[in-house]
């Protein structure tokens, strides 16, 4: 499982140059390296990778991070505030092919006569109109760590781009109900033979 929250801000008018400029900027990890921030002058990443120690600790660090991050650099307009969730689910093989559509909702489709697929990638973008944000799920085939098993992905970004809140806790606020809205989401792109895998892991 990997998650990221990213919030990025204006920084004003840019005088008109022939000198290009890139941003400089820090990446940082702890020392096992499942977490990591990434500052940036227009943006500030939080991520954490497997394990994942739940939403409450993820989120205090973000909080921490983020006032840190915006008591050094000052008030700066927040265009884009995103919240990505990177789901891999592992089947057990248990034929020459695995039916994915038995785990997932989200899969492309094919005509019968070209036989099973072999690997497969999909992408769809939905507006969701009560979060005023836009929703992109990527679903993919990848290659399983696992013995005998295949893997997929179910990977979530979803960002608001219009009407961005500025206040603290009204970016919290959304940060919480785009937390609310990801766990809908992602039952709905799977099914119960893929819950009756996560019980046994559990």
């Amino acid at each position: 499982m990997f998650k990221t929250v990213s919030v990025n801000v204006e920084l004003g008018d840019t005088p008109n140059s022939n000198v290009q400029e890139t941003d400089r900027g820090y990446r940082l990890s702890s020392s096992d390296l499942t977490e990591l921030l990434v500052l940036l002058p227009r943006s500030i990443t939080v991520s954490q990778l497997a394990p994942y120690p739940g939403w409450d600790r993820f989120f205090d660090r973000f909080r921490r991070d983020w006032r840190l991050w915006r008591r050094t650099l000052g008030f700066r307009t927040v265009q884009r505030i995103g919240v990505r969730y990177i789901n891999r689910l592992d089947i057990p093989v248990e034929g020459p092919t695995v039916e994915h559509e038995k785990y997932l909702n989200v899969f492309p489709h094919v005509a019968s006569e070209f036989g099973p697929l072999q690997a497969y990638s999909v992408q769809v973008k939905i507006l969701m109109d009560d979060l005023k944000a836009e929703l992109v799920i990527n679903s993919a085939s990848v290659p399983s760590p696992i013995l005998n098993h295949a893997s997929f992905i179910i990977d979530q970004d979803i960002t608001r781009q219009v009407e961005v809140p500025q206040k603290d806790k009204e970016i919290f606020d959304l940060l919480d109900q785009i937390r609310h809205k990801k766990n809908r989401v992602f039952e709905s792109c799977v099914t119960d033979h893929a819950r009756g895998l996560f019980r046994r892991e559990k």
